[in-house]
């Protein structure tokens, strides 16, 4: 049997089955999408990578806030109650204990910081 023949042919059976099905998810003609920009929304804005939390703790004084989190993806964190820098101590405006939030962290300069925070 001639090896490569058969590994030509597996090879363009997957390419054409793949293909199919990437023409298929393409179709959402009929399709209502209207709530995928919303479903996106709850774990992203723009690049940003969103994790659940509850305010813990909040110290506006030296921009910090508590967050007992989920795993933070981008951080490749596990889920904890920490206290974090915040970017802008505007983000802190109209937040309290307990309330929930989705947050984007990121390290700069080596300290882990809040750059964007939304009540749930």
């Amino acid at each position: 049997m001639n090896y490569k023949m058969l590994t030509l042919t597996l090879l363009m059976g997957l390419a054409n089955h793949t293909s199919l099905q990437a023409a298929e998810m393409m179709n959402h003609q009929g399709h209502d999408m209207s709530q995928m920009g919303q479903m996106a929304g709850m774990n992203e804005i723009g690049d940003m990578m969103m994790t659940k939390g509850v305010i813990s703790r909040i110290d506006a004084a030296n921009g910090k806030v508590g967050i007992k989190h989920e795993a933070i993806d981008n951080l490749k964190m596990p889920a904890m109650t920490m206290m974090f820098r915040v970017a802008d101590p505007a983000l802190l405006k109209d937040l309290k204990v307990g309330d929930a939030i989705h947050f984007h962290a990121e390290s700069q300069s080596g300290k882990l910081t809040v750059t964007a925070i939304q009540p749930q």
